[in-house]
């Protein structure tokens, strides 16, 4: 059941929206100022965010997470092992099998790019009041919590 609907709901992604075009334009040039010309694309940073996983999946694995073909998911790895952000590694229990996992320079561009969002976040939170920075708080700390539980329950709680 969707916990928002009809009128609150398109209110709700219009605000999510305006607080994007806030934030998207200087959190992406300042991540990508340090490529120089060879920038990674969106399906690459998703792609990476899709390999930040305590288990690393397989190529095959990996495909369909990112809803790829397993031919264009192996050369969407090539360009991210090439890059220094991802690498193959066998499988601990099964040495035919390799695993795409992220590498610390992967990790560490994941993290850049979280603090530099939040960061940005901040700025915006700059023009509320107290009391309003107060709740935005506590509701971005019930979304963490909301999303932590996401991953680790399916479905999603009944009663909500």
């Amino acid at each position: 059941m969707d916990p928002v609907d009809g009128a609150e709901r398109d209110r709700l992604a219009d605000d999510i929206g305006d607080l994007r075009r806030a934030l998207i334009p200087g959190l992406l040039l300042h991540l990508l100022s340090g490529f120089e010309g060879d920038e990674p694309s969106m399906i690459q940073v998703a792609t990476l965010y899709t390999l930040d996983v305590p288990a690393p999946p397989t190529l095959r694995e990996l495909a369909g997470r990112v809803s790829r073909s397993v031919s264009a998911t192996s050369r969407l790895v090539d360009q991210l092992v090439r890059r220094g952000l991802a690498d193959r590694r066998e499988d601990p229990g099964d040495r035919r099998v390799r695993r795409i996992a992220l590498t610390p320079a992967g990790a560490e561009f994941l993290r850049t790019f979280e603090r530099v969002r939040a960061e940005a976040q901040l700025e915006v939170m700059a023009y509320l009041t107290a009391g309003e920075r107060e709740l935005v708080m506590r509701a971005t700390t019930l979304l963490g919590e909301a999303s932590r539980r996401r991953a680790h329950a399916r479905p999603p709680h009944p009663d909500v």
